[in-house]
């Protein structure tokens, strides 16, 4: 299979750019405007994979989550997206070598896509990315397949596994498995693993490259 047939799909959060303190900060604001109790940033970092909803839902608990406490979170975050979030260590490095490998880098984040395309342009990551999409860009979203199959489809390449799902959580390694692509796993990130075992765990961004430019050579 050539290069530059398969397709490297990133996930943003914990993965690309730490993120976590702004969520953290922004949410705190949030449940002291609604008078729900605060906790520390390793509550936060349990809570963050899925997308906005259900962070607010595990914050003030299902049964009180509604609209305005998730949009007012979304204010906030807004304001504080980028305030202290980084790239994590040597992802240039990473991306420009990886693009030298293949045209087909994509970021698919579970973030709405407005908060995915600020950080990505924030940070310049458009340079290496042919497209990049947030949690409301498709149907479902991860661990859905769906949105890897769909970008397959849009691409016109079957999903092998010469391709890759990088991701820290456990909803980036189960959209890759049931789309059939290769799954790493990004350790130094700050979700969890569940039913599926990754193919590779990595314990930082370096090390993406000793799986995937071996697969090349």
């Amino acid at each position: 299979m050539k290069a530059n047939s398969r397709i490297i799909v990133f996930d943003l959060d914990g993965t690309l750019i730490d993120t976590l303190n702004d969520i953290h900060e922004s949410l705190m604001i949030t449940l002291d405007n609604f008078g729900y109790p605060k906790f520390d940033i390793s509550t936060t970092k349990s809570y963050v994979g899925d997308g906005i909803k259900k962070l607010i839902e595990r914050a003030v608990g299902k049964k009180n989550y509604n609209k305005e406490i998730e949009q007012f979170f979304r204010e906030i975050y807004n304001k504080k997206i980028i305030e202290t979030s980084k790239k994590y260590k040597q992802i240039d490095y990473v991306l420009l070598t990886l693009k030298e490998t293949t045209p087909h880098l994509f970021i698919i984040s579970n973030k709405s896509y407005k908060f995915t395309d600020i950080i990505v342009r924030h940070f310049n990551l458009d340079k290496y990315f042919k497209e990049w999409f947030g949690g409301d860009s498709f149907i479902e979203k991860k661990p859905s397949p769906i949105p890897l199959l769909e970008l397959f489809k849009k691409y016109n390449i079957n999903p092998n596994k010469n391709s890759f799902m990088i991701g820290d959580n456990y909803t980036d390694i189960e959209s890759g498995f049931y789309a059939g692509l290769s799954t790493i796993y990004c350790s130094y990130g700050y979700g969890r693993l569940a039913k599926i075992t990754p193919d590779y765990i990595v314990n930082s961004p370096l090390e993406i490259l000793n799986v995937i430019i071996k697969g090349v050579e």
